[in-house]
């Protein structure tokens, strides 16, 4: 559901069974550290209002392809 809405604002984009976020593979190291702390810092900020837990999907740096997203093993272990 989460990957549907990041596509549907022009955040993510599907396709060969992965989401992928449209420039990440712009980013630099750090941008990609700062963005994955952003993350984690509004996820804990929601579990802490809602009292329930989420699943966490971070970017990571692809290492074969750099349109790669890691989302697709948290979607796979949802599946």
């Amino acid at each position: 559901m989460v990957g549907r809405v990041l596509t549907g604002n022009g955040i993510t984009a599907y396709g060969d069974g992965n989401d992928s976020l449209i420039g990440g593979d712009e980013l630099s190291d750090t941008e990609r550290d700062e963005l994955q702390q952003l993350c984690r810092q509004r996820l804990d900020a929601f579990r802490e209002q809602r009292g329930e837990e989420v699943a966490c999907l971070f970017v990571e740096k692809p290492a074969a392809s750099p349109t790669t997203a890691a989302a697709t093993a948290a979607r796979s272990a949802a599946r």
